[in-house]
């Protein structure tokens, strides 16, 4: 841990060296004049800072600005002898990055009185050692937390940093502060703006509808955005943007219920819609209903088997079509929208499943009694979450609804949420604990049964969970 005072010794040392340009010697070695190459050791800092940066989060003009003031700018005897940048002393913890210890006199002021002590301070192999050093140190001290929600506005952090005690002089982040402006340290800390993807703003957009087609007709929403996104070009096709249709379905054979007509583009009639959401509704329908999609409709859970058994049963003539479309399921991470649980409860259904609805229902907001069977009141309150959340609404509890009204539960928490959990879970024979409270004996019921289902064990409910405990 660093000794505050040894800073207040460095912030003098600093001041000096900034104003005239040379370096006096601190702990451990003769006095010397050298001048000193002001942008040969910013650069060599801020290539060192990096990997603080990546690791811990700290920005780089501040752990750059605080090595020139507490190092001298790398001229102190404790730097150029054991590449300490920051001072950091020897404690009962052992550094990672640390190569041993070494002691030395240093002069620190205690009541304001100052006086000469021998410490043991930190060696380290390399520049960036030191620095990762100083970034641990930072990051493993609660203290300093409130700096880390500026990892991008230097001035924020080092303040916030001075403030929970890392430096006695109160003038210490200030003196931090103008070395940033003076040199423009800012410039390792801005935040390059990554090329927009105008598929990820088209994934956004299909995503619920693509959800809602997948409840409806069971065609996985992953394949269905992924379709989309190939088959419209990025939605740049003409067929797209004259007929809002995503997937090139053809007018002829069975006509469509939701095409509001046809269009001919490049000597070919397509279908057109009036939305998106039109366009992904029929060719969910196109996918469950034709016959000879049948087979690829029993393998759902396997979006690259599902494509693969499309692709043989006529959708493209493509060789590399699974291949190609199954690509961008796995760039963009598609399956995380694929909707996990498979139950539909409706009106007349009765049991546990039915209860723990109900008492999702109530999580929600929903006035619903906790009787484990579907009638009136439930299939009502069913409505208003639908249209609440702009779901279809259908009174029926199907995968999307059943998806949105699962929450993410950890041990501790309590209420109706917890109450589904417990019915859903002593259904399978689960002991958990008594009442709606998420203890140690609902703890292990949870990671008995993800171990059960061959879900990683975490204990965390998540929709995963959820998607095995509804069947």
């Amino acid at each position: 841990m660093t000794h505050p005072t040894v800073r207040i010794r460095a912030t003098l040392l600093a001041v000096a060296l900034v104003s005239a340009g040379t370096v006096s010697v601190t702990t451990g070695t003769t006095d010397s004049e050298a001048a000193v190459d002001y942008e040969a050791y910013i650069a060599k800092a801020a290539e060192a800072a990096k990997a603080s940066k990546k690791r811990y989060g700290v920005p780089r003009a501040v752990t750059i600005a605080q090595s020139m003031l507490e190092s001298g700018w790398g001229r102190s005897g404790l730097t150029t002898k054991y590449s300490n940048y920051f001072g950091i002393k020897c404690g009962a913890t052992i550094s990672p990055y640390q190569k041993g210890c070494v002691a030395l006199a240093s002069y620190e002021y205690v009541k304001g009185k100052k006086k000469k002590y021998v410490s043991r301070f930190r060696t380290y192999s390399s520049m960036e050692k030191s620095f990762l050093d100083h970034g641990r140190l930072l990051d493993y001290a609660d203290r300093y937390n409130p700096a880390f929600k500026y990892p991008n506005d230097p001035n924020k952090f080092i303040r916030a940093v001075h403030k929970a005690g890392y430096a006695t002089d109160p003038n210490y982040s200030t003196l931090v502060i103008n070395l940033m402006k003076k040199w423009n340290l800012y410039r390792f800390d801005v935040v390059k703006k990554a090329k927009t993807d105008p598929n990820r703003a088209l994934i956004t957009k299909l995503a619920p509808a693509a959800q809602r087609s997948e409840a409806a007709t069971g065609v996985p929403s992953s394949v269905t955005i992924a379709q989309a996104l190939y088959h419209s070009k990025s939605g740049t096709s003409a067929v797209t943007k004259k007929a809002k249709n995503y997937f090139g379905l053809r007018c002829g054979g069975v006509k469509s219920k939701v095409s509001t007509g046809c269009v001919k583009v490049g000597g070919t009639k397509y279908r057109t819609y009036s939305s998106i959401a039109k366009s992904i509704a029929d060719q969910g329908v196109v996918l469950s209903t034709a016959t000879r999609y049948k087979k690829a409709m029993k393998v759902t859970a396997k979006p690259k088997a599902f494509l693969t058994a499309i692709g043989k049963a006529g959708w493209s003539s493509s060789k590399s079509y699974a291949t190609k479309v199954y690509a961008l399921i796995t760039k963009y991470g598609l399956t995380k929208y694929d909707l996990l649980i498979s139950t539909t409860l409706g009106p007349g259904a009765r049991g546990a499943k039915v209860t723990a609805l109900q008492n999702l229902l109530i999580n929600a907001g929903r006035k619903v009694k906790t009787t484990g069977y579907f009638g009136t009141d439930t299939r009502a309150a069913v409505k208003a979450y639908q249209k609440k959340k702009g779901l279809p609404v259908t009174g029926k509890a199907d995968p999307l609804t059943l998806t949105r009204l699962t929450p993410d539960l950890r041990k501790g928490v309590k209420g109706a949420r917890v109450a589904a959990l417990h019915t859903l879970l002593k259904a399978r024979q689960f002991k958990v604990n008594a009442g709606s409270t998420f203890g140690a004996k609902t703890l292990e019921a949870v990671k008995s049964l993800q171990k059960k289902t061959k879900l990683p064990q975490t204990g965390t409910v998540s929709v995963k969970t959820w998607g095995k405990l509804f069947g």
